[in-house]
Formats: structure tokens, sequence, C-alpha cells
């Protein structure tokens, strides 16, 4: 891996993990003196970032952290919807039993740690959904799939996830979890793919109803939902 590609995965896992707030402005000075690596990657990385939609161009050095609206909002989950649906639907045809073992055994940890809610569920939560989400193109045996629909999940994780949930918002969409997971045990892709519809739905919904703003104060890292 080169310095340029060092720098961008550093800043697209920190963008996924909440670190930067939308707004922000990152500059190319204080990230190259944080790598020890002179400014040159560093505007490398922030350049594919801007061209990826999770930065956007500064006045003057840097990039700004992108502020969503709520038309892009609509937008991505309009699209992942009908990725995310014909992906589950593939992935109840394709996918493997380990595949769908790994599926069963995240939706049991999510659901314990709401449960529990101890330190740190938060988290437990927006790993598990990203393993879910994945999975779908993942057991999907279609590597264009695959391709297509990952970033629109590094999108959703910088706009923001569980945090703007109440619980019984939580528990809807675990309870969707384990009912996709379902219909995928079952080979039933009709189903899959219209549970992935109402999932994503109710987390667009989710969103706009609250404009992004948080409902809890210990906002997790890195915890998408949707």
């Amino acid at each position: 891996m080169n310095v340029t590609e060092t720098v961008y995965t550093f800043l697209r896992r920190k963008l996924a993990s909440g670190v930067y707030d939308p707004g922000m402005h990152l500059k190319e000075e204080a990230i190259a003196a944080e790598m020890g690596v002179s400014r040159t990657p560093v505007r490398a990385a922030l350049t594919r970032l801007i061209a990826e939609g999770l930065l956007s161009p500064g006045q003057k050095r840097g990039a700004i952290v992108t502020q969503w609206r709520k038309e892009d909002v609509s937008e991505i989950f309009a699209i992942r919807i009908l990725l995310e649906g014909h992906g589950a639907f593939l992935c109840a045809t394709h996918a493997t039993p380990e595949q769908i073992a790994t599926l069963e055994a995240t939706c049991t940890a999510m659901e314990e740690a709401f449960a529990s809610q101890r330190s740190g569920w938060l988290d437990v939560l927006g790993e598990g959904n990203r393993v879910i989400h994945e999975m779908l193109y993942d057991g999907s045996g279609s590597p264009y799939l695959r391709i297509s629909g990952r970033h629109l999940l590094d999108v959703q994780m910088v706009m923001g996830g569980f945090y703007i949930y109440n619980d019984d918002d939580i528990a809807e969409s675990l309870h969707h979890h384990r009912e996709l997971t379902k219909a995928i045990r079952l080979g039933n892709g009709p189903w899959a793919r219209a549970v992935i519809a109402c999932h994503l739905g109710a987390a667009m919904e989710r969103f706009l109803r609250n404009d992004g703003e948080p409902l809890r104060r210990d906002r997790p890292q890195g915890a998408a939902a949707g």
C-alpha cells in the first residue's frame, strides 16, 4: 500500500466512524502532521474522497466533511433499496450455510447487546448492522453488485446511525434483521427483498424525521443503522 492509499484509508475509516462531524474543515497540514507524511499524498487522498462525495472542496486548502441534505438521504436510500433488495433476493439462493450461520449469530449478538445495554452496546449494534448488510452483497454471488453497493454503506456510516434511534426504533430494526435472516435461510428471495424494502424505508423515515440530530448522547463509533 503506497502512502496516498494509506492516507485515504485512514481518512475514510475516520469518516465512517463518525470522528469527523459534518461541516468540519479537514486541513492538509494538520492531517500530514498527524500521519507524519507530506501534504502531497494528503491532497491526493482528499481529492479522491471529494470525488466519492464523502468530502466537499474547501474554500482554501483541505476539504469539508459533507453535510447531507434531505434529498441526498432520500436518493441514497432509494438506491440502497434497489441494490440490497436484489442482493437479498440472490442471497436467498446463493448464500452458503456458513454465511447464513454468520447472519444468525450476528442477529443474536445484536439482540443480546440491546437487551443488556452494557457499555459499548451501540458499537455492537453498529458492527453487526454492517456485517448483515455487507452479507447481502457477499452472499449474493455477484461481484458486480458487491462493487456497486459497498460504497453506499460507507456513505450511510458518514451520515450517521443508531444514535438517532430510540429503543422502539432499534427493536423494530432488529426484528427486520431477524426476519431477513429467516427469509434467506428458507431460500425465499421475494420475502427477503420485501423485508429489505421495509427495513430501509423505515430507516430513511427516521433520518428524515430527525434531520440527523442525535437522540442519544453516547454516540457510537461507526454505528450506521439501516
